[in-house]
């Protein structure tokens, strides 16, 4: 049996300073097997010039302006001929001997659908600064935002690769979505009952650097809310008591918490956010499951008893 082909695809963007280290990083892996698809949109520093000169290594490549990162990244996939697909942004690089490893972990896993590993975070300059290793292994864990993917526990985008068989059930990344598109795939694919592989193994390398979108902390969470409540509440089969909790966990992030902000920027007292507290607590009986709630809880009446 021949090696499976992997398709990496580079959405890109005015990232003319990083673009070639992309590029490199997957060129340079020592498998054969590859075609790297890079889908740029009309960017106006020296990115075509970049994409021109590595014409030869590219299995396809484009200068067109497109309606945002999923699109461009669902413009290559439609290209894409891989046994195994990922996608890889333009200032984010594959560590050496990535591609071998992950042809190895399918080849032993053949059930796999989704496949990560570890993810090296680097500055500017790629320089180490941490890494992190997803721990997550159901569709409960991924739906549990607050004590999985916001307890350091979730996957980060590039480390993760997955089968021509999951894109063609589950299909391409939602447009509608600014941020949380992977999250949102990984998500899909689980739901559609496909396995996880994972191993503690460096894989990429994703770059922080001032200004990137995943660090619009307030925007990410909003739609990663918004992402998740369709499958807490009917999209995803979850035992009873899971669902109940994690509609609690979801109910007090997303109402509690900014009712309660929305109080003390009116300067009301701690009375009026009393009443609103019981008034939330009839309408979605849910949140009493979460536990930050119930520290809540604890404290108002806390304060109230001390004061009588």
């Amino acid at each position: 049996m021949s090696p499976p082909l992997i398709s990496i695809v580079t959405p890109s963007y005015n990232q003319a300073e990083y673009l070639e280290e992309t590029i490199r990083s997957v060129q340079e892996q020592d498998y054969p097997h590859v075609e790297h698809i890079v889908i740029d949109g009309d960017s106006d520093d020296d990115s075509a010039d970049i994409l021109r000169a590595y014409d030869d290594n590219l299995a396809y490549w484009v200068s067109e302006p497109d309606r945002g990162q999923s699109h461009a990244i669902n413009k290559g996939l439609e290209q894409a001929t891989g046994d195994i697909l990922a996608y890889l942004n333009s200032d984010d690089f594959y560590l050496p001997g990535t591609f071998e490893a992950v042809a190895e972990l399918y080849r032993e896993s053949p059930e796999a659908g989704l496949l990560h590993g570890r993810c090296r975070y680097v500055n500017e300059q790629g320089e180490k600064v941490g890494s992190q290793y997803g721990q997550f292994e159901s569709v409960a864990d991924l739906l549990d935002l607050w004590e999985v993917w916001w307890s350091e526990q979730q996957v980060v985008q590039p480390e993760v690769f997955w089968t021509r068989d999951v894109y063609e059930r589950v299909g391409g990344f939602r447009e509608d979505l600014n941020y949380v598109m992977d999250y949102d795939y990984w998500l899909r694919t689980l739901l559609e009952g496909f396995d996880l592989v994972r191993v503690d193994r460096e894989f990429t390398a994703f770059r922080f650097q001032p200004n990137q979108k995943s660090e619009e902390s307030e925007a990410v969470a909003s739609e990663l809310l918004n992402c998740v409540r369709p499958y807490l509440w009917g999209k995803a089969s979850l035992p009873l008591p899971t669902r109940i909790y994690l509609q609690g966990q979801w109910l007090h992030h997303a109402c509690f918490l900014p009712a309660v902000e929305r109080s003390l920027e009116k300067g009301q007292s701690k009375h009026q956010r009393w009443k609103m507290l019981l008034r939330l607590t009839a309408q979605h009986p849910q949140i009493v499951f979460s536990r930050g709630f119930r520290h809540r809880l604890y404290s108002i009446l806390t304060s109230i008893t001390s004061k009588s």
